[in-house]
């Protein structure tokens, strides 16, 4: 039966009581003093509210190192611990900050191109500074509400989304492992609505763009916006070509694209015999790259970007390349596959892509030809 344990109680139980007897405590139930041969404890036993109808039983101290008070304030902590489902004998991992969740996110995805580790790592630097030191399920809708506001406010919509867009990927990762309350980037944002750029060079402009391409002094840099314009490549990628990934015939493996894929990009006509013009310009450098730089630190020409004699973006090219592919008529499962663009039909990934390599090039030939016909215009 349950009494009322008091600390004069418990002392003359372990010196009296035969090893093996429990005594409970009628004010704190589930606390209950077991004794053994040399001494005596304190103990807790309830079930865990999560619908397995368990017992568990929890040691909380030895009767001669707590006292009866402290035991009754551990058994009512264990007690709702239990009501909620818990189990405490199983501790409780530390949630990540999140910070600590960018670092295991991005040491899980090793696939990721430095570009994107990068962009990552300047928006957990810069946007979501202020909830870098937070543990992820600290972190609440209000709090990411006000924060998605401000951001729209200071650097514009466009940011504010990509921030949000970040926090969310990494409490999710963070929720693989540990239970969390609903993403509040799911609950408590509206993302801004966001218009797709209209960068592709129209059929008017195109007579200009080669104008400016053709009076280009520096051969090099040409032959690189020549690259991009013509086959859609990513600039860094564009950049940091390598005569060796240039087979005998005309196509360049890009070992790692944005995407963390390597693949393999039949190049134009056009652009081929533009970089033998490259090769013989850069031969005294001998490096191994193909649009190299005697001047920067990697080797390789860089800060391709929009000037007053050449104003477009290089990522325009990207954007005239995919418009260009569809007024030529190329279909949408062969652009994707030129551009590197992920497909999310599972009929794609039956697609041998290393048995397309003569119709891509076909396709290539195409765009390029129908962009080429407005040179001189």
């Amino acid at each position: 039966m349950p009494e009322r344990l008091t600390q004069a109680a418990v002392e003359r139980a372990v010196k009296e009581r035969e090893p093996g007897s429990q005594l409970y405590d009628g004010e704190s139930p589930g606390l209950r003093l077991v004794v053994g041969r040399r001494g005596a404890s304190y103990k807790h036993v309830g079930r865990i509210n999560d619908g397995t109808g368990r017992y568990v039983s929890v040691t909380i101290g030895r009767a001669d190192d707590v006292s009866l008070r402290t035991a009754r304030e551990r058994s009512t902590e264990l007690r709702l611990a239990l009501r909620r489902g818990d189990d405490p004998r199983t501790p409780k991992a530390n949630v990540p900050t999140l910070t600590e969740a960018m670092e295991r996110y991005l040491d899980g995805r090793p696939d990721l191109s430095p570009e994107t580790v990068k962009w990552y790592r300047q928006k957990l630097a810069g946007p979501l500074k202020s909830l870098a030191k937070l543990p992820a399920d600290r972190i609440d809708r209000e709090q990411v509400r006000a924060l998605h506001e401000r951001l729209t406010r200071t650097v514009g919509a466009y940011g504010a989304n990509g921030a949000m867009r970040t926090l969310k990927l990494l409490l999710n990762d963070v929720a693989r492992t540990h239970d969390l309350p609903p993403n509040p980037v799911s609950r408590a944002v509206r993302m801004n609505r966001e218009e797709a750029r209209d960068w592709a060079v129209a059929p008017a402009e195109m007579p200009e763009l080669w104008r400016r391409l053709d009076a280009m002094n520096d051969r090099v840099r040409r032959a690189c916006w020549l690259l991009m314009l013509t086959t859609g490549l990513r600039c860094s990628n564009a950049r940091s070509v390598l005569w060796e990934h240039l087979d005998a015939d005309g196509v360049l493996l890009v070992p790692r694209a944005k995407s963390g894929r390597s693949f393999r990009l039949p190049l134009p006509r056009l652009v081929l015999q533009e970089l033998e013009e490259v090769r013989e310009v850069t031969r005294p450098l001998e490096s191994p790259f193909v649009f190299a730089s005697p001047s920067s630190t990697s080797g390789h020409v860089e800060q391709m970007r929009r000037t007053e004699a050449f104003p477009y973006a290089p990522h325009a090219m990207r954007h005239t390349y995919r418009t260009w592919a569809l007024e030529a008529g190329v279909d949408f499962q062969s652009v994707t596959m030129l551009m590197d663009h992920s497909n999310p039909h599972v009929s794609f990934n039956y697609v041998t892509r290393a048995h397309l390599t003569g119709h891509l090039r076909e396709c290539q030939e195409r765009v390029c030809a129908l962009m080429a016909s407005y040179r001189g215009r």
